[in-house]
């Protein structure tokens, strides 16, 4: 499928083509390449199935209100859980101003 997409792509469309499929390209795989790309994967899984740990990355998080701050400099936003009480006063409140309406 992906490569009938791929072909596609590249017919109709090559700026999204190349956009699309950027690092697909940058590793030398065009779409006659993409099968295989996935039956010499499956060689290498079946010849030895137990894989490679990855490597853990030293990156520590620490919170500021709903900012998560990592120490590789990027940030996320995580919103907190709020309490069943919390949850249901919230409800009730759209409920009363839905009906003042």
């Amino acid at each position: 499928h992906v490569k009938e997409y791929m072909e596609m792509l590249q017919e109709e469309d090559p700026t999204k083509y190349e956009a699309h499929f950027a690092k697909y390209l940058e590793a030398g795989i065009e779409p006659d390449k993409m099968e295989d790309m996935y039956t010499e994967a499956h060689e290498k899984i079946r010849k030895d199935p137990t894989g490679e740990p990855a490597e853990k990355k030293d990156i520590s998080y620490e919170r500021d209100g709903d900012t998560m701050k990592a120490s590789d400099g990027t940030e996320h936003t995580r919103s907190h859980k709020i309490t069943l009480e919390a949850r249901r006063e919230k409800v009730l409140a759209k409920i009363e101003a839905a009906q003042a309406k």
